[in-house]
């Protein structure tokens, strides 16, 4: 558990600079609002694709090891291939980018559910909250640190951007290599090694996408992910083509939320092993659905920065709760398969959603000076159905859980109302003795 925590350090280097500067990179290059939208969503669509083959590639827990090693070793190497884009001209050079990046996600989501199936076995079900919750705090901490060094360098060095960028990518490409060696120490259970993987057939699972709890979760958590990624690429477009933002102040404003991951997710855990997964996640894409609202009405940069703490403490619960309900809901012999295709899911759903952004968005009426306010209020409209379903979603409260007045105002809103309306009701009515 402590070596995952260092292994993560490094990997998160890479992961955050890819993450924070990757559609930056794309709009530096010239790309268009559609090659961003494309190249935007390409590597979840390549993670997805990838994701689906893992169960039948992957038939022994014993090849999980050797499965990541090369995963994220090829990961760390498609960085640098990366850096080269820089000395191409025109389109090509956008059209590159966007290649190398489909070859580095797809490396990097081939190991993502062995990863996390791995954890499942080795992390006790009564700590899990709170060690990803800390664990998370810190590959954070380390995203966060990365990115503000690489966005003050490129505020810096106005005249050398694309040498800065290809600096980014070199760095990005030396951390995960040293990361992916790490896994030749990690720790294989017991429980790991002895038992044989039963992976679920991909068309049970798309059968059971309306007949199950964890299928309904699936569907939930695929649409506010298309719904998101419809504008997602357009905020940094919105920054830095329209608030006219520096690199250090785009960099701040779009890792706030990066920041405040990094302080609830020790919260978060501890509620999540408190009163379940599902209360949190219908709270959090509750609040998530209205967050594009604001930035189609003002473009202050310190209101601005609110909604990203908003972001940030929303967006880094849905992700907790959501890997923790999901190694949770699944039995450990098919736990591979169906996180390989909630993750496929997912991915896809991302991919439609910024391709669709990209060749939709600009057609939309305009009601603003901004064609990108479009986008936001339509993106906005499309997160309510999967908001719907998550509120739907049975729930998975421990047993003998008593709600706090707190909790019960947050997690359960309606409990609160109807208990206020009864009092006020009761009081009224009471006779006097």
């Amino acid at each position: 558990m402590r070596l995952s925590v260092f292994e993560g350090l490094l990997a998160m280097i890479a992961i955050g600079l890819q993450q924070t500067f990757y559609v930056p990179f794309l709009n530096a290059l010239g790309a268009t609002k559609f090659e961003i939208g494309i190249g935007a969503g390409l590597p979840a669509l390549m993670t997805g694709l990838i994701q689906l083959r893992v169960p039948v590639w992957i038939r022994n827990p014993r090849h999980y090891k050797p499965a990541l090693f090369w995963g994220t070793c090829l990961h760390g190497l498609s960085f640098f291939p990366l850096a080269l884009v820089i000395f191409l001209r025109g389109p090509v050079s956008v059209w590159a980018a966007m290649s190398v990046m489909a070859v580095s996600a797809a490396a990097m989501g081939f190991g993502a559910g062995i990863w996390a199936d791995w954890m499942g076995h080795i992390v006790p079900r009564r700590r899990r909250g709170k060690y990803f919750g800390n664990r998370n705090r810190l590959l954070t901490l380390s995203q966060l640190t990365a990115s503000v060094i690489a966005g003050y360098l490129l505020d810096t060095n106005k005249g050398k951007t694309l040498l800065i960028f290809a600096g980014i990518w070199i760095v990005g490409g030396l951390s995960r290599t040293v990361s992916s060696f790490l896994f030749f120490w990690h720790h294989e259970p017991h429980t790991l090694s002895s038992e044989s993987l039963r992976p679920g057939q991909f068309s049970n699972f798309c059968r059971q996408m309306f007949h199950s709890a964890f299928g309904q979760f699936a569907l939930a958590y695929s649409l506010i992910h298309f719904a998101a990624n419809f504008s997602a690429p357009f905020f940094t477009i919105y920054m830095l083509n329209e608030m006219k933002l520096s690199y250090i102040r785009y960099t701040c404003l779009s890792q706030m939320p990066t920041l405040i991951t990094l302080l609830s997710m020790p919260l978060w855990g501890r509620i999540c092993d408190r009163i379940g997964y599902v209360r949190p996640m219908r709270l959090q894409c509750t609040v998530v659905m209205g967050l594009p609202l604001v930035w189609i009405v003002t473009q202050n940069y310190w209101i601005l920065m609110i909604v990203q703490v908003l972001a940030g403490l929303t967006w880094g619960g849905l992700t907790l709760t959501s890997f923790n309900y999901s190694i949770n809901s699944l039995p450990h012999q098919s736990r591979l398969s169906g996180l390989s295709y909630l993750n496929f899911f997912s991915s896809v759903f991302i991919f439609l959603g910024t391709t669709l952004g990209g060749w939709v968005g600009p057609m939309l009426p305009t009601f603003t000076d901004s064609q990108l306010h479009s986008i936001f209020l339509f993106s906005t409209l499309m997160r309510i159905v999967p908001v719907l379903l998550f509120q739907a979603l049975p729930e998975d409260t421990p047993p003998r859980t008593k709600l706090s007045a707190v909790e019960r105002f947050f997690f359960n809103p309606q409990l609160t109302f109807r208990s206020g309306f009864d009092r006020i009701v009761i009081s009224k009515f009471r006779r006097p003795i």
